[in-house]
């Protein structure tokens, strides 16, 4: 692979793009959402991801409404446009802000995940910079080698989701279920509230990847999105179901990551146990694919912003930002549990629905649209000849050429300079003979002896 591909400007299939999805979604929701959502709505939290599910959908509608009146610009951009230079870029920063929190918040996930569950000894920092490194060697070589990761990462998750479901079925229990609707219908409906801000007010990063989609690919990626919609919903539902159904309501309220000791009490004959690993590994693919589309969307926002060629420079800065601001998010299970019920969701919803809601009601209101295109300029390896004339030296070819020209200057100087003497010479003679007898007298040679040697 060229050191220059993915660097800048790369196109994506809506494939892609829903894969993409799917695995945000999936990402640090898997694992922490059951037990919020759970403590909620007791034993009828499948309902509230059925609640959920449309509002998966519903949030896409005006990212995807933006880029048809702007099918190559990004929100940066368009914000500029929109709302004019100073106010564009205020609320661009505001984004930049959100996703640079985000970013943290969902590093400080993996962490605690890895630091509680699977390598207790190991110091939060060392996870931190270890899981930081992949992260921004990913974002170092675009969106389309994350895009291919993703595809691979998809995979393996529908494979590792199926076999936890099916070696789940013989532990399952439908009285766990029971009574439905204990409490009513706004039980279920109060569960879906952190699920609309964790993490489907979080897909606002779609609106920096959209402009990146196929032009081949765009008349399907409206049905794209559709269905990878519905697969989330089913997805986030089945886990729930068998959740409550194998470790019941207390179980789950207990455990802070319930899907990966969900994933401890699969154990046929006992010779197919201990596979919660599977569980982890997937887990940690997925909250590699969040964690990465949400550094590459702060980068490419901010170099739009500061209207630089290319993101590159800033994905170190960065990261050196976002590693000690994960330690600093929040100080305990219980604080990151009020925020995330409390503060995240108003938060998320206001930047991943809201404020677009606010940038298409303009664009409609102004009949703005624009078809122009907003990508970065492609970045072109540097030849040998531009690279010595950017040091100020000549290419080989030129420094040959450069050469012979000079020798055969120095043949001119060398002839002008003889003929200079001659005319001298012929002056001393015409003016002064004796001069012109003692100059013939030294240059006359000296005479030689027998051995060759000259005489005084």
């Amino acid at each position: 692979m060229s050191k220059y591909a993915g660097i800048n400007n790369t196109q994506i299939t809506s494939g892609q793009i829903c894969k993409i999805l799917f695995l945000f979604s999936l990402g640090s929701a898997a694992l922490l959402l059951p037990t919020a959502v759970t403590s909620i709505a007791k034993q009828d939290a499948w309902i509230s991801m059925l609640l959920a599910g449309p509002f998966n959908y519903l949030v896409l509608v005006p990212y995807l409404a933006l880029m048809d009146r702007f099918p190559k610009l990004s929100l940066a951009q368009y914000a500029e446009k929109l709302l004019g230079a100073w106010l564009g870029k205020a609320l661009v920063l505001g984004y930049i802000i959100f996703l640079l929190i985000l970013s943290s918040l969902v590093l400080r996930n993996i962490s605690d995940f890895l630091g509680l569950s699977v390598l207790p000894i190991t110091p939060e920092w060392f996870i931190n910079v270890s899981f930081m490194v992949v992260v921004i060697y990913g974002v170092m070589l675009g969106v389309e080698t994350i895009a291919r990761t993703g595809e691979i990462l998809f995979s393996w998750s529908i494979l590792v989701m199926i076999l936890l479901v099916c070696a789940l079925l013989s532990q399952f229990s439908v009285e766990y279920f029971e009574p439905l609707l204990y409490d009513g219908i706004m039980r279920p409906i109060k569960g879906a509230y952190p699920i609309i801000g964790f993490p489907i007010g979080e897909f606002v990063f779609m609106t920096m990847v959209l402009p990146q989609v196929r032009e081949q690919d765009r008349p399907k990626l409206r049905r794209h999105l559709m269905g990878t919609a519905l697969i989330i919903t089913v997805t986030s539902t089945l886990l729930v179901v068998c959740l409550i159904g194998v470790m019941g309501v207390n179980e789950t309220l207990r455990s802070p990551f319930a899907i990966y000791d969900m994933a401890k009490y699969i154990n046929i004959e006992e010779i197919l146990v201990r596979v919660e690993i599977m569980v982890a590994v997937v887990w940690i693919g997925t909250v590699f694919m969040k964690l990465s589309m949400c550094f590459y969307t702060l980068t490419v926002m901010t170099a739009q912003m500061l209207k630089l060629t290319t993101y590159r420079p800033l994905v170190l800065p960065y990261a050196f930002i976002i590693l000690p601001l994960a330690v600093m998010t929040y100080r305990n299970a219980a604080h990151a549990n009020e925020f995330a019920m409390g503060v995240w969701t108003v938060y998320s919803v206001t930047f991943g629905f809201l404020f677009p809601v606010l940038l298409l009601l303009v664009a409609i209101l102004r009949k703005m649209s624009d078809d122009s295109d907003g990508s970065f300029p492609p970045l072109i390896p540097m030849t040998n000849r531009a690279r010595a004339k950017q040091k100020g030296e000549g290419a080989p070819g030129e420094k040959e050429s450069g050469s012979a020209m000079a020798s055969s200057q120095g043949a001119e100087d060398g002839k002008e300079q003889e003929r200079d003497a001659a005319s001298q010479s012929q002056s001393g003679e015409s003016g002064n003979p004796d001069n012109a007898e003692a100059s013939a007298a030294t240059n006359q040679p000296a005479p030689v002896g027998d051995s060759g040697s000259p005489q005084a």
